[in-house]
């Protein structure tokens, strides 16, 4: 009898060793969702290539927890329903162990409900809706890219010392378009008092034909015009504008406009002084970090990253960072690691800092002036400010009323 029971208990040792190498050889797997066709399709092959470049170098390091990361990629379409169903197909066929993007604010709200109903991590790393991490807060989202709040409130800040009273906008008519407007008038109000709204307009996203619109703008006589559109919105805004003259006179203001998505496409078409924002601009910092990068995504795709293939291959080291804190890769571990204190975790762009309260990350926002450059082909930013993040970032007291309960 005591022979047999030791018999088991070897058989039992075995068994747990063997499942535990196992489970230590199982991949890591990502279940990545962004836009990648159509006119805006850019975003989501940047996001793409910056996935599989980070997977390569941390690969070849020895990987997370001593286990190699995989990539499962799906096209959004921008369409909530089909965010929804590739997630579904990720977790439930493909067994993933983290959910990333999606590309569309809109679309990242569907996306944020399926990562709740089924305990996933989501890192979201290329929609800028504030009311993620605020008003529809979700403890298994982590939004490691700089919203709609940080952008606006910079802008603000910014273009508060121009010599603009008379203020207007042309925003897409979806949320972000819509919160983008509304947050920076209330900053832009708090820090001069003298401003006028005199009109907004608000174009559907993707639309082909802007002369309305402009036409809105040149009747109300604006000094400055806040203007989020983006991408290839961004680039038919800018050139059917510069038919009507419409930036000889006028101040823009693009909070997403300093996008290779957008200045690559223009080209010479861009005309010099856009007041230009960006997550990430691939001329600054002026660090080995980014350096490195710049020329390891530039040999590898033969084009420069956009601020979204940065934005994306923090989002992977944020991963890392996470799980190595957490020394596990289930979501509850992780949330209970990262929510113990802010967690830092180095990308090009400098140091990045997750907040506990409210899964936001925390980091300045770059704004400049475009001129075209000989040497890149494109425009890029000059006289570049980084706005700080303890300016743009929620207050203690907004982080109070972060719904942790929705």
């Amino acid at each position: 009898m005591k022979k047999l029971f030791v018999i088991g208990a070897l058989v039992f040792l075995v068994a747990s060793f063997l499942g535990s190498a196992q489970s230590n050889d199982k991949p890591i797997k990502l279940g990545a969702m962004f836009i990648n066709s159509g006119p805006l399709g850019g975003y989501g092959i940047n996001g793409q290539r910056a996935i599989v470049m980070a997977l390569e170098e941390i690969n070849s390091s020895g990987g997370v927890l001593g286990r190699k990361l995989e990539l499962v990629f799906g096209d959004t379409k921008l369409k909530p329903e089909v965010a929804v169903e590739l997630a579904e197909k990720f977790i439930n066929e493909d067994k993933v162990d983290f959910l990333m993007g999606p590309t569309s604010s809109g679309v990242a709200l569907s996306l944020s409900e399926v990562a709740r109903k089924h305990k996933k991590i989501l890192i979201n790393t290329q929609s800028a809706t504030y009311v993620l991490t605020g008003a529809k807060f979700n403890p298994y989202l982590f939004s490691t890219l700089s919203n709609v709040m940080m952008h606006s409130r910079s802008g603000a800040y910014y273009m508060a010392s121009k010599p603009c009273k008379r203020w207007m906008c042309i925003a897409p008519d979806y949320n972000y378009g819509h919160e983008s407007w509304d947050l920076f008038k209330e900053k832009l109000k708090e820090l001069k008092p003298e401003v006028e709204i005199v009109g907004e307009t608000f174009p559907k996203l993707m639309a082909p034909d802007y002369s309305a619109n402009i036409e809105e703008i040149l009747k109300a006589k604006p000094d400055g015009v806040w203007c989020p559109l983006w991408g290839q919105d961004a680039v038919n805004f800018i050139r059917q504008a510069k038919q009507f003259k419409l930036f000889d006179t006028i101040k823009f203001a693009f909070p997403v406009g300093a996008a290779l998505e957008t200045l690559v496409p223009l080209g010479k078409d861009t005309p010099d002084g856009l007041f230009m924002a960006s997550r990430y601009f691939f001329t600054t910092p002026d660090s080995v970090e980014n350096k490195e990068f710049v020329k390891r995504y530039f040999e590898k795709y033969k084009e420069y990253p956009d601020y979204m293939a940065e934005e994306t291959y923090a989002g992977v080291y944020f991963i890392k960072a996470a799980a190595e804190r957490a020394g596990a890769t289930d979501a509850e571990a992780i949330i209970k690691a990262v929510e113990r204190e802010p967690l830092a975790w180095p990308t090009p762009e400098g140091w990045k800092i997750m907040r506990a309260a409210d899964h936001q990350v925390v980091e300045d926002v770059v704004w400049g002036e475009t001129s075209y450059s000989e040497k890149f082909g494109f425009s890029i930013l000059k006289n570049i400010e980084s706005i700080q993040a303890e300016e743009i970032c929620r207050t203690p007291e907004e982080l109070t009323q972060v719904n942790r309960n929705p």
